[in-house]
């Protein structure tokens, strides 16, 4: 373990943490759907439906196996238990690998036979609006969003609820993602680090430091010239956290210093972080293939032991399957002054919203099953309610993918670190009654971590994503600190994005790349003005009235 940094972090369970989840089902009800009336406010419902209700919807799939032998898309452990416990029948028109759902679903809203709840993408939320065909779930959401499914929403950001609004009104329960838990995090090789006695990165200096040693310094001891200190990738993602150290952010809209939404990737604070990455790239520091290199390939240059930096994001599990022999340590993207860099992230939302078919009958079944997947896949303690609906070891089923209604907790990796670290401080393992009230999955993951430390694995990937001073506590520190910036335009795109941004976007790749290779500092000048010449000036103001409207 690596010491260093501040005691233990405060448990940041007042905004993370679930309530209690849905009670038991009740057999005798009324007919059609058992909603109680006495007390419409804000509350769970414990009841069944008696008949039970059908509804309709479509999916995705995954590469990884999902269902049992004998088991399909309507007939699983799921839709068994909504069935049998919920009186929800649940049917799926069809499935498809998930980089196809959005084309599949443009069909099938253009023939204007659509299910009763589904998934749609920001673009087709507005399109479903406009066309009147989905109905407005404020009044839903108020009432029968159970409080474990609001904390779920609430954690992923409030523009994420804004973004499911149109005219003031909710026309979709948002399938939170995981973007937060994704923002940068820097990687360092530590056996490198060690040989060449640097200081750890706790500043841009330090970084920089980092890099120039590990590129001239030969760290790997073969007497050749051939490692690089710092990785990135032709499209410039692993570049990220060092622009954000820069106060620089790539590809999102920040407010600037008169309250105005502004493209981040023209302002000036990009052009210093490009003159550090050109400095970076002359002096050998950068893989010279870099702009023909995707990210798969950066990493087998880690593989290959050319590479001793890269920013990521939580997890070390690639690093770790490149370089087993050799841990890699998280830390927080540093600043490159005295303020504290802040990490961007996107909408936090996974793929976009579950919305409704207007006029059915009972909504606010979207709501319940949302509450179900939450209590089973984030709240449940009990192992045998885990390999049932969540995870099954020995098939290795993704069985949480038959859920028909899902939502990601923003920092589920993340709150596993903190939920382990008392007793990966102090030593002493958790009693069986603070056993029972981890996840089997912290559980697991406390038994690798222990493991690892006392020598009877190798595998130090766990440690380095859920152990104290890991990737997970990275990401709690840049919650606890405030040190998250959101891209601050998350309506759907504009008349002129929906034109020319995969223009622009191009271009701006094209331009910063031959900066980084040796371009003159000045072509980012040239740049800014074209941006803002073939569409960049229009989308500015379209973006500053959906602004003004919000």
């Amino acid at each position: 373990m690596r010491g260093g940094k501040a005691g233990t972090l405060s448990r940041i369970a007042a905004a993370v943490i679930v309530s209690a989840m849905l009670a038991g089902c009740r057999e005798n009800q009324t007919e059609t759907p058992a909603i109680p009336v006495a007390d419409r406010k804000e509350q769970k419902l414990s009841v069944k439906y008696v008949p039970p209700i059908e509804l309709t919807t479509v999916g995705t799939t995954l590469a990884a196996p999902v269902y049992a032998q004998g088991d399909d898309m309507n007939n699983n452990e799921w839709t068994r238990y909504l069935r049998d416990s919920m009186g929800i029948i649940v049917k799926k028109r069809w499935e498809v690998p998930n980089d196809q759902l959005e084309q599949k679903t443009n069909l099938m809203i253009a023939s204007g036979d659509i299910p009763d709840f589904f998934i749609a993408t920001p673009t087709q939320l507005v399109q479903l609006q406009r066309a009147d065909m989905i109905e407005p779930l404020s009044d839903i959401y108020a009432r029968y969003a159970t409080p474990a499914v609001k904390a779920v929403v609430e954690q992923a950001g409030p523009e994420v609820l804004e973004a499911a609004k149109i005219n003031g009104k909710l026309m979709g329960l948002p399938f939170t993602g995981v973007a937060k838990e994704s923002v940068s995090v820097l990687w360092v090789r530590e056996d490198w680090r060690r040989k060449l006695d640097l200081r750890e990165p706790r500043t841009m200096d330090d970084l920089l430091a980092i890099a120039e040693a590990f590129a001239l310094r030969d760290p790997d001891g073969n007497g050749i010239n051939d490692t690089f200190g710092f990785g990135l990738d032709k499209m410039l993602n692993l570049a990220v956290g060092l622009f954000n150290g820069y106060h620089a952010y790539k590809g999102i809209w920040i407010r600037d210093n008169d309250g105005k939404l502004a493209y981040g990737s023209i302002q000036p604070e990009m052009k210093n972080a490009l003159a550090k990455l050109q400095e970076m790239y002359r002096s050998g520091q950068i893989d010279p293939d870099f702009g023909i290199r995707e990210g798969a390939k950066v990493y087998q240059t880690i593989g290959d032991g050319k590479l001793g930096m890269i920013f990521a994001n939580i997890s070390a599990s690639s690093l770790y399957l490149q370089t087993p022999d050799s841990r890699w340590f998280a830390y927080a993207a540093p600043s490159s002054d005295t303020r504290p860099a802040m990490v961007q992230h996107g909408l936090n939302l996974n793929t976009g919203f579950w919305v409704v078919k207007k006029g059915v009958r009972n909504p606010e079944a979207v709501m319940r099953m949302a509450d179900e997947f939450v209590s089973k896949f984030y709240a449940n303690t009990d192992d045998d309610v885990y390999r049932k609906f969540n995870f099954d070891i020995a098939s290795k089923r993704s069985i949480w993918q038959q859920a028909p209604v899902k939502l990601f907790k923003s920092y589920k990796n993340a709150e596993i670190s903190i939920h382990l670290e008392p007793y990966l401080r102090s030593g002493q393992d958790p009693t069986d009654a603070e056993k029972a009230k981890l996840t089997p999955e912290e559980r697991e993951k406390y038994g690798q971590i222990i493991d690892y430390m006392s020598g009877k694995s190798a595998d130090w990937s766990v440690i380095a994503r859920n152990g104290i001073d890991g990737g997970g506590t990275v990401i709690l520190d840049y919650v606890k600190n405030g040190r998250m910036i959101p891209d601050r335009f998350y309506g759907s795109p504009t008349k002129t994005m929906v034109q020319k941004q995969a223009g622009l976007v191009r271009l701006e790749e094209e331009v910063l790349t031959k900066i980084i290779m040796g371009a003159p500092l000045d072509e980012f000048d040239k740049f800014v003005e074209e941006w803002k010449r073939l569409g960049g000036d229009e989308m500015t103001k379209e973006v500053n009235e959906w602004a003004k409207s919000k």
